[in-house]
């Protein structure tokens, strides 16, 4: 069976992000330090966790659209990956800004991985749609609108190395 397949390891790689950035708040909130960050230490852990879920469920979702050969399915789980891993690079960077500093790696890790699902998420979009050919002008502004958050990813990235001091190398 030819799967997971790349879909998958784009929800794959943000899951693991959302697992370290949930990591990262969790031991925020451990520490008194960070007790004025705590509020939205703890928001970022419950929504972080809600999308590890559903990032884990968009996996699965990915396989069964690639073994039913759905291309609607194989257009629109990796567009919320997209969106997914968005959100979660923004938490991870308030992390890296506001929260536990012993855990500033696995925060920037969460970065990367993030930025990494949301590349692979838009590449599987765009692919897909050259397949549809003639329903695609119907995804249109979904390509629009992933093509505006990548220019946000980009944004973020050069922000979390501005915060970390130094460029993740690629």
């Amino acid at each position: 069976m030819p799967a997971p397949g790349g879909g998958s390891a784009a929800a794959l790689s943000s899951a693991l992000a959302a697992s370290l950035v949930c990591m990262a708040s969790q031991f925020t909130l451990s520490k008194e330090k960070y007790a004025v960050f705590a509020p939205r230490a703890k928001k970022i852990l419950a929504a972080s966790s809600r999308m590890q879920t559903k990032l884990s469920a968009l996996l699965d979702e990915d396989v069964s659209a690639y073994m039913n050969k759905d291309m609607k399915k194989a257009i629109e789980v990796p567009a919320q990956v997209c969106c997914l891993s968005l959100e979660l690079m923004g938490f991870a960077i308030e992390l890296l800004e506001r929260g536990n500093k012993n855990l500033a790696t696995d925060a920037g890790l969460a970065v990367l991985l993030s930025e990494s699902g949301f590349h692979a998420g838009i590449s599987y979009v765009r692919v897909n749609l050259k397949c549809l050919k003639e329903r695609a002008y119907k995804y249109r502004y979904l390509l629009k609108k992933l093509n505006a958050y990548a220019k946000k990813i980009k944004v973020l990235r050069k922000k979390a190395e501005v915060i970390v001091g130094y460029s993740f190398g690629w």
